[in-house]
């Protein structure tokens, strides 16, 4: 009779270890990736490259600031270090990061915060900002990115912001040894 009760008690064991072990394999797999900032950034490139918008420049360096306009061409220069990030969306990358989505009842905003989980990674943060809407779908308002760089005996810390259909900046410092810092920023709107 002891025969019989282990048969039933070894096919209990097998299913639950089989269902915890598929389980485990959708919690893998329903890990959100963090937003694409930069497919957004290249859209908004893309769209300002077929405009017929006034693009302006200011670029500040200390306390001295100069306008000027941009042609088409030069647009993409300045909206370089967007560029270059990182991609934190990608398979390689994403699991670095930890996601919070936080609503701004006040503002009507979703907040998604991706931040890094190392303090050596190049992106240490990236914020999305959601306007939530009762009527209309829910878009994209702007995008923050903390970035870190090291070049040689320098660290460049970039403040990129993109208010999206309005304008970018750049807000670059740069710390060198027992240098003061050098602070540039660059600002180019359009509309």
């Amino acid at each position: 009779m002891k025969n019989y009760l282990i048969v039933p008690a070894l096919a209990v064991l097998l299913f639950t270890a089989c269902k915890e072990k598929k389980e485990s394999k959708k919690d893998e797999e329903s890990k959100e990736r963090p937003i694409s900032a930069l497919s957004i950034i290249k859209g908004q490139l893309n769209h300002l490259d077929t405009s017929f918008y006034e693009v302006r420049k200011f670029e500040t360096i200390g306390n001295v600031t100069e306008t000027a306009y941009l042609k088409r061409n030069e647009i993409r220069l300045f909206a370089a270090p967007f560029l270059s990030l990182p991609e934190i969306a990608d398979e390689k990358y994403y699991e670095r990061y930890t996601e919070d989505k936080l609503i701004d009842v006040q503002q009507n905003t979703l907040n998604i915060t991706s931040i890094s989980k190392s303090d050596t990674a190049e992106v240490q943060k990236q914020i999305v900002v959601i306007g939530l809407s009762p009527t209309e779908n829910s878009k994209i308002q702007s995008i923050f990115i903390d970035r870190y760089i090291l070049k040689g005996d320098s660290t460049i810390e970039q403040k990129l912001f993109w208010e999206i259909d309005k304008y970018f900046s750049i807000g670059s410092i740069v710390e060198k040894g027992n240098q003061p810092d050098k602070i540039h920023t660059t600002k180019v709107a359009w509309q």
